[in-house]
């Protein structure tokens, strides 16, 4: 699923050179895609974590970028979510924080309340305002998740148990899930999709108690990447196309 963009050329004013706008992404970084949500994807009833209703069509004429997490993943969560941070500190830096949003969705609602989402957006420090963790009802969340493609399966926790990073209690399941980043575009159509886990960018730091909590094949993926990783320049690439002007990496992402 693909993110695309409203983009075009800058007019040439009188004595001025026309400004190409910033170039589609390649297939090398993902895959584009133009399918409309439907209605009921865009007005599903969700919550962010100072607990304020929101739905996607909130966002109308807006560009939305969809990430689904799990605060007690660990492996490609803390990753995608330090990725999808840094790239939201960028935009807001480039002055258009104020046309794109970046929404965390949960695949774990029973656990990722209201609470625990605000306790996890607090790891981030000086989160920046275009940036929102969301959770909801679990059969909204799950018809979501069902139409964007995201596999969730509930599985027994691996023993020894891992401690919940905020409770310190063992965990007693997981959450099994596919991992992707998703664009929409303002018009409510989904235009590009980032698959699997990403990687991490010198300067974009992974909080330190996710640091602790990553399980091994979670400090192997920020270790060695697959070389089919996304990275968080590609997805400011797609944000540049989306918008038609030109986000680059502030390299200063805390």
């Amino acid at each position: 699923m693909t993110a695309v963009v409203l983009v075009g050329l800058a007019v040439a004013g009188c004595g001025s050179t026309a400004t190409a706008a910033p170039a589609a992404p390649g297939p090398s970084v993902g895959q584009p895609l133009d399918q409309p949500l439907p209605s009921a994807v865009l007005g599903a009833s969700l919550v962010s974590s100072s607990g304020q209703p929101v739905s996607l069509a909130s966002f109308s004429g807006k560009i939305v970028v969809i990430s689904d997490v799990m605060t007690l993943c660990q492996e490609t969560c803390p990753l995608d979510t330090a990725n999808v941070v840094a790239a939201a500190r960028s935009v807001q830096k480039a002055g258009l924080a104020g046309d794109v949003e970046f929404l965390s969705i949960t695949v774990d609602p029973t656990r990722d309340t209201v609470a625990r989402l605000a306790a996890y957006q607090s790891l981030f420090p000086d989160a920046p305002s275009n940036w929102l963790t969301l959770t909801g009802p679990a059969p909204t969340l799950a018809a979501l998740w069902k139409f964007l493609g995201v596999y969730t399966e509930k599985v027994p926790e691996d023993l020894p148990a891992a401690k919940d990073w905020l409770t310190g209690r063992p965990l007693t399941y997981d959450i099994d899930h596919s991992d992707e980043v998703f664009a929409v575009d303002g018009t409510g159509h989904e235009r590009f999709i980032l698959e699997g886990a990403p990687t991490i960018n010198p300067g974009t730091p992974i909080p330190p108690t996710l640091t602790a909590f990553l399980s091994a094949q979670g400090r192997e993926d920020v270790a060695h990447p697959d070389a089919l990783a996304w990275t968080m320049p590609q997805e400011l690439q797609v944000l540049s196309w989306l918008t038609g002007h030109t986000v680059q990496s502030t390299g200063d992402n805390q």
